[in-house]
């Protein structure tokens, strides 16, 4: 009996460090020295290789964004202006100043308040093209402009009312990419003028219709994208009929 134990403990010592070398790592054999090495070899190989892969997606994602920002309309693109700028491009602004009217008794002008209002509509918008200086540098107003004059003596006095309406062109010049600008301007329309004569107590009326030739410059902005906020500040030329009259003025509103 004391044979056979001695026999059976003599086997399991010789087995264990068999088993203790299995169970250190069950999906890898007993690793020797050189073969450690070349084990780390092949796992750097393998880290090398997926880094390059991943360089190479990244470099081919990029590649096909420089591809994509390259091609034109024709390729298959919508534009996308119209949604990074979705305005209408239409604005109405209220027009306040000093309107300087040809003096018919010789003086260079007679200087009274004037006040109207202005339509605007930016109609490079409807051109098909994509550069941002042809597109928000085409406008056209449609304007009114209202002054009156009135002179004499308690006995014979005149009371004039003049009444611009034009319908003019403009390019603005943008600063750069700011959101202001310099214009000029022409264009043309009729001014109606209504004249009051009294003469102790008797009243004439006397209306004329002249078309009216209108040119200026000025400076045109509309800070604040997102509120659409627009103002003016214009020197603007009335030439209507052998009067050349003048406004120098400015305006505020709202784009939409």
């Amino acid at each position: 009996m004391n044979t056979w134990l001695k026999a059976c403990l003599a086997g399991s010592l010789l087995f264990t460090p068999v088993a203790f070398a299995q169970s250190a790592d069950d999906d890898d054999p007993y690793a020797y020295p050189e073969q450690e090495a070349e084990r780390a070899q092949e796992k750097a190989q393998k880290d090398d290789d997926d880094a390059y892969d991943r360089r190479r997606r990244l470099v081919d994602e990029t590649d096909e964004f420089r591809e994509a920002s390259e091609r034109e309309n024709d390729d298959g693109f919508e534009s996308m202006a119209r949604l990074d700028d979705p305005s209408l491009g239409v604005a109405v602004e209220l027009v306040g100043g000093l309107l300087m009217v040809d003096s018919a008794r010789g003086d260079f002008s007679d200087n009274r308040p004037a006040l109207g209002v202005r339509a605007t509509y930016e109609f490079g918008r409807a051109l098909k093209t994509e550069n941002e200086t042809w597109r928000q540098g085409f406008i056209a107003d449609l304007r009114w402009i209202y002054g009156s004059l009135s002179d004499g003596t308690d006995f014979i006095k005149g009371d004039t009312r003049l009444h611009y309406f034009t319908l003019a062109p403009a390019w603005v010049f943008r600063f750069g990419e700011s959101d202001f600008g310099f214009f000029v301007q022409a264009g043309g329309g009729l001014a109606y003028q209504n004249t009051s004569i009294t003469v102790g107590e008797d009243e004439t009326k006397v209306n004329g219709l002249k078309p009216v030739l209108q040119y200026g410059l000025g400076i045109r902005g509309r800070p604040g994208r997102s509120a659409r906020f627009m103002f003016r500040i214009e020197a603007t030329g009335l030439r209507r009929g052998y009067a050349n009259d003048f406004f120098l003025g400015g305006s505020a509103g709202v784009g939409f």
